[in-house]
């Protein structure tokens, strides 16, 4: 039986919001990525808020969208410190370096993904993943152990 297969999209979170610049062409990438797969359902790190994302506008009556990105709890939290990133010692003349990690949130967090893909993957044999760049090939290789068929692209279109 062949494995179920997820296609990695790793972009930046900005271009997920409704009304950014690049909808449109972000648009085309997940147009592309379907026509070429034959994605049934797009699987988005999200947030949990009541806001929508630009992907799940998308969706249709044959192209479900699931959000699988990880609730706001205290074991999931990331980006909590950095290199002039915050007051009383950071100097707007100088660029604001967040820290990845730390790195055991980030593997609880990518953790969560992907046993939430696995659920909302169940009925369909090809989803779309989009994710955050810095995810995916760590998130490849944990699709790869959890028996999905990975594969995966980055977008990063600046204009």
């Amino acid at each position: 039986m062949p494995l179920k297969q997820v296609i990695a999209l790793g972009t930046y979170h900005e271009a997920q919001h409704i009304g950014h610049a690049l909808n449109a062409k972000f648009a085309g990438v997940i147009s592309l990525v379907r026509e070429s797969y034959g994605a049934q359902i797009i699987l988005e790190e999200w947030l949990y808020s009541e806001e929508r994302s630009f992907a799940s506008t998308l969706s249709t009556s044959d192209l479900e969208w699931k959000n699988v990105g990880t609730p706001e709890e205290t074991r999931f939290e990331t980006s909590v410190s950095g290199l002039n990133c915050h007051p009383p010692t950071h100097d707007p003349a100088k660029p604001i370096l967040q820290e990845y990690g730390p790195l055991a949130a980030q593997e609880r967090r990518e953790g969560y993904m992907v046993e939430r893909i696995g659920v909302f993957m169940e009925p369909y044999k090809v989803g779309l993943f989009i994710v955050g760049l810095a995810h995916l090939h760590s998130i490849l290789c944990k699709l790869k152990v959890a028996g999905f068929d990975a594969r995966g692209y980055s977008w990063i279109d600046q204009k």
